[in-house]
């Protein structure tokens, strides 16, 4: 009861928070002009919340040709536009988590002078900027394309098309470096523990210690920061959509800012991410209760 009624004053939190955080640009226009417009500010967070409660009756201006502009409903195209991105950015996570674990139990089977080379290798492709990446990813296929005939992928997204593979490919590779850089860490704190060499000494291999104990004391770290790389890809996909045209979340917004269109578009992206974690903490909190891990 006490952990659920934590949950809900977290949840609450993050509601207001972004709720507060819609009615900003009131006060940066105040403050530009040198002044505090806290009544403006106010009545502009009270219209955000009041429009909340007749979220179906949302509408943004559409301009449909020859000068004309037409209200359109907010929904449903906003959830397919949630629901493209979410894909996206779900997909990328859960590969770059497989991939990065993949490598990093390849990693800690090498001798040490070997785990130090690959590790300076993934430390020096950290540094490359995410728009890097697209251009070359984009480029790739154009050069596939232009020496074998063969379309690998489209580069960008027209019409009603749908394009996954490449935008999955160019958001995952960033975060799988930060998360194959924070397992090690964490795998080799693990190495260093007791039961490691307890274990070792009682004739178990290598790669038996690494994936049945180290690896499960391990994961739930490697959860715990996965959660920072989220945010991380969440900055990423603003920029993956625009050089995608991919109709997505971020594109939407761009396109129909407004105050109320923010509140609405991140508390619909916001809850299933904030799910998410919630359920895989309450798994490992649990996990952890029962004497799950080994250390």
């Amino acid at each position: 009861m006490k952990g659920f009624l934590k949950w809900v004053i977290q949840l609450v939190a993050a509601l207001v928070s972004i709720l507060l955080i819609s009615g900003a640009p009131v006060l940066i226009a105040g403050l530009q002009q040198g002044e505090l417009l806290w009544k403006e500010y106010i009545e502009t967070i009270q219209l955000h919340a009041t429009s909340l409660m007749n979220i179906s009756e949302l509408s943004v201006a559409h301009f449909v040709g020859r000068g004309e502009i037409r209200e359109v409903p907010i929904f449903p195209q906003l959830l397919e536009n949630i629901t493209y991105s979410l894909q996206i950015l779900f997909l990328a996570l859960v590969v770059a988590v497989v991939f990065a674990l993949i490598g990093t139990f390849i990693t800690m089977l090498l001798r040490e002078k070997a785990r130090a080379r690959v590790k300076l290798f993934f430390y020096f492709l950290e540094s490359m900027p995410d728009i890097l990446i697209i251009v070359l990813a984009q480029l790739l296929v154009v050069i596939i394309f232009q020496n074998t005939g063969v379309l690998v992928s489209k580069i960008a997204v027209i019409g009603d098309d749908r394009i996954y593979w490449l935008p999955v490919l160019c958001l995952m590779i960033l975060p799988m470096i930060q998360l194959y850089r924070l397992s090690m860490l964490t795998f080799e704190a693990e190495e260093r523990n007791m039961y490691v060499e307890l274990a070792k000494s009682l004739g178990f291999g290598k790669a038996f210690i690494l994936f049945m104990h180290i690896f499960r004391n391990a994961i739930i770290s490697v959860f715990f920061q996965s959660k920072k790389t989220m945010w991380f890809m969440l900055s990423n996909l603003f920029i993956l959509e625009l050089m995608f045209n991919i109709p997505g979340v971020m594109l939407y917004m761009y396109e129909n800012l407004s105050g109320t269109l923010f509140l609405v578009t991140i508390i619909s992206f916001f809850l299933p991410i904030f799910l998410l974690y919630s359920l895989g903490e309450w798994y490992f909190i649990h996990r952890l209760k029962r004497g799950g891990v080994v250390g």
